[in-house]
């Protein structure tokens, strides 16, 4: 199960286009280093792991769980706020073969890192902070 956190925000690059981008839509490095660093800062294990064809993937260790974490930016096309657009935080545990097949040590939207990640977007001012069902 994938937990999708949403939120909007003008604060990181949703305009231009790098270099070094796969493809057009490889937004989200400034955003996973940004929350990176909160994590981090809250005590929480995690580092970025690079650049994906649809985004940023990222690693979070929080109280003995794995997560692979992908940002993903969805810019609104509006020319007067280029940056300003929809975030989505992906996160998925990483589970067993035998944990998948048991149907054991599954994610929650209600989860510990689920509320650490909102409440980080929800202070840092984020419109619209939301975990989608």
């Amino acid at each position: 199960m994938i937990i999708h956190i949403t939120c909007r925000t003008d604060r990181f690059n949703l305009s231009i286009v790098g270099s070094d981008f796969i493809n057009d839509c490889c937004f989200g490095e400034d955003f996973s280093i940004w929350l990176v660093q909160e994590l981090t800062a809250s005590g929480i294990a995690a580092d970025v792991i690079g650049m994906e064809d649809y985004g940023w993937s990222n690693q979070v260790e929080h109280e003995g769980s794995s997560y692979l974490m992908n940002v993903v930016g969805t810019p609104e096309d509006d020319s007067a706020n280029p940056n300003y657009g929809e975030w989505h935080v992906l996160l998925e545990r990483r589970r067993t073969l035998t944990q998948r097949l048991l149907g054991k040590n599954k994610a929650s939207r209600t989860g510990p890192i689920v509320k650490k990640i909102a409440e980080l977007l929800s202070l840092a001012g984020f419109e619209a902070v939301a975990v989608e069902p």
